[in-house]
């Protein structure tokens, strides 16, 4: 996800297809708002709003989204405060009142009484000075200086993993096959006769999610993200290697 703020309120942030789907999302969702969109919007807008300094409690954040050609997902932010909440108002309403004085029913009415070319070209005219006063209403009250700052920032990143095996030997051969993965921490539980390991991965690249997966669907019976499922094993399950869980596992096969 690359992030560029353009200002003091205003913030664009670009997301890949790819980096959708290596979270369990696609560009559709985001834009249909589907309910398992929640948690990486609300992501979202507290980065978002960390990086304009916003403050729920007397602004607001407005996000607009749009989908682009390469499935790509653009959201604009823009925060407002009372002042430019009043500003937007009063530009409205002017636009309004104009519009009004434009397309009075006397002016009408001459449109309608026209023929052929003249009635066209009079129809086009007011038709233009509506759109022109119509614009204005989106045109900003100032020209701001560009305070442009970018940076990319990982949709995943410490990203909290369990895989569950039915035997030992099972998580042996995967921590293996990971222990070159960048792997900051790892536990080992036992509950029944499953183990679970939990990972914590820190990508240092595009493919270490991949690697992981692929490693997780040879060995594993099952490999989670982020799921409520691991909270409850590390509260309820017995912890069996408390630290550096693969190098332990590994070590087994040696």
């Amino acid at each position: 996800m690359v992030i560029v703020k353009m200002n003091n309120t205003t913030v664009e942030c670009s997301i890949a297809a790819s980096e959708l789907r290596e979270i369990g999302l696609t560009p559709e969702a985001i834009m249909n708002g589907e309910k398992k969109t929640v948690p990486f919007m609300a992501q979202l807008n507290r980065e978002v709003g960390e990086q304009l300094g916003y403050n729920p409690e007397t602004e607001v954040l407005m996000m607009s989204k749009n989908m682009m050609m390469d499935g790509s997902v653009r959201i604009f932010a823009i925060k407002m405060s009372n002042e430019d909440i009043q500003k937007s108002a009063d530009r409205i309403r002017g636009s309004a009142e104009a519009i009004l004085k434009e397309m009075t029913q006397e002016r009408v009415d001459a449109i309608k009484q026209k023929a052929g070319m003249e009635k066209g070209e009079a129809l086009n005219e007011m038709i233009s000075q509506v759109s022109e006063l119509i614009e204005k209403i989106y045109e900003p009250d100032e020209a701001q200086e560009p305070e442009i700052e970018a940076m990319a920032k990982p949709l995943v990143n410490t990203e909290k993993y369990m895989a569950i095996f039915d035997s030992i030997d099972s998580a042996a051969r995967f921590a293996k096959i990971s222990a070159a993965l960048p792997i900051t921490e790892s536990k080992l539980y036992k509950s029944g006769s499953e183990y679970y390991l939990t990972l914590v991965l820190e990508p240092d690249g595009d493919n270490a999610v991949y690697d992981l997966r692929r490693t997780g669907l040879e060995y594993a019976r099952e490999l989670m993200m982020n799921s409520a499922e691991q909270t409850h094993i590390e509260e309820t399950a017995k912890c069996i290697i408390k630290e550096d869980a693969l190098t332990h596992l590994k070590d087994m096969l040696s």
